[in-house]
């Protein structure tokens, strides 16, 4: 939440619209955001064919706030969800939105579900933390499952930042070497993903080092900015 905005969202929690319902507070927001991300999405492929999910997307928020008001219940917008889930879905099978995207904003949706079920319990205990609306990201995956056991994250840490600069004959550093035996047992891994193994640099670093094994032709990228994820070329 940037820090411009916390009055305001201060301000929403004690009005009389949200007063005791910061569940349902998040989900206006969270609805928002991902209504911004879905516009992004759909302005990258033909529009047409989410153009109805695109709108309901939209709406979503107004309906969140006026449910909040009263104007109707919870099951009328936890219907709007549901048929936004359902409309993901078949967006996904026809090839209109990238999987990955489609996994996390499934995800998110599911999210708004359980908090708009929660915020039929009005509570008055508030905090900043409760509407906190996090960046749509994938999880991050575990640690390769080639490390044995006995092998604990700190070594690994260790490891990697003693060697990240030295060169092998390929020309590349250890600390590529590293990304590559990850993307070879982890399928689709995103830039965050990988850096939650190597963490004695920044992503940047990281996307720096994936510019140079796409370079190279040992990696290739799949979708765009921080939907990105690589594989094995």
């Amino acid at each position: 939440m940037p820090d411009k905005s916390k009055k305001f969202h201060e301000f929403s929690l004690k009005s009389i619209l949200f007063k005791g319902r910061n569940d349902w507070y998040f989900c206006y927001l969270k609805t928002e955001r991902i209504a911004h991300v879905l516009a992004v999405l759909a302005s990258r492929s033909d529009p047409a064919p989410l153009k109805d999910m695109l709108r309901t997307a939209q709406s979503l928020p107004g309906e969140i706030a006026r449910m909040a008001a009263g104007e109707f219940d919870v099951p009328v917008a936890l219907a709007e969800v549901f048929a936004l889930l359902s409309a993901l879905r078949l967006a996904g099978t026809q090839g209109l939105l990238h999987a990955e995207n489609v996994t996390v904003l499934l995800k998110e949706y599911e999210i708004v579900a359980e908090r708009l079920v929660a915020g039929s319990h009005p509570s008055p205990f508030i905090s900043s933390d409760d509407f906190m609306v996090q960046e749509l990201q994938p999880e991050p995956l575990p640690l390769p499952s080639r490390l044995s056991d006995n092998q604990s994250r700190d070594s690994i840490k260790d490891n990697i930042k003693d060697t990240a600069r030295q060169t092998n004959n390929k020309g590349q550093t250890q600390r590529m070497s590293v990304i590559l035996d990850y993307i070879r047992t982890h399928k689709g891994a995103s830039i965050k993903e990988i850096a939650s193994v190597i963490k004695d640099c920044s992503e940047k670093t990281v996307q720096r080092e994936l510019n140079e094994l796409i370079s190279q032709g040992l990696v290739r990228r799949i979708g765009e900015r921080r939907w990105s994820t690589y594989e094995l070329a």
